[in-house]
């Protein structure tokens, strides 16, 4: 593992969210979770999600702010583009 994943996953682990890049491992790491645990970080997950597409219109459209029933796919895309965010965050920092 390169050492800006590594930055990656430490600012999402600050930030109190599951460091995962895929939702494939999200889906484990809650697997391996308690409800009560796992309620705590899907909750979190959202806030911050949510934070980034209300800060730019562009993320709104394509992550659906305000979507109630999303699909598979759209939890994925949302994953991905906290991930990624994260990453270009993490990397302007040093």
């Amino acid at each position: 593992m390169n050492s800006e994943k590594i930055l990656a996953k430490m600012a999402m682990i600050d930030n109190g969210i599951l460091p995962a890049a895929t939702g494939r491992e999200l889906r484990d790491m809650l697997e391996s979770l308690s409800k009560e645990d796992q309620r705590k970080f899907k909750r979190k997950f959202r806030k911050i999600w949510r934070k980034a597409a209300r800060s730019d219109n562009k993320a709104a459209e394509i992550l659906r702010l305000g979507e109630k029933d999303p699909t598979r796919s759209l939890k994925a895309t949302r994953s991905s583009f906290i991930w990624s965010t994260t990453l270009r965050n993490s990397f302007k920092e040093d």
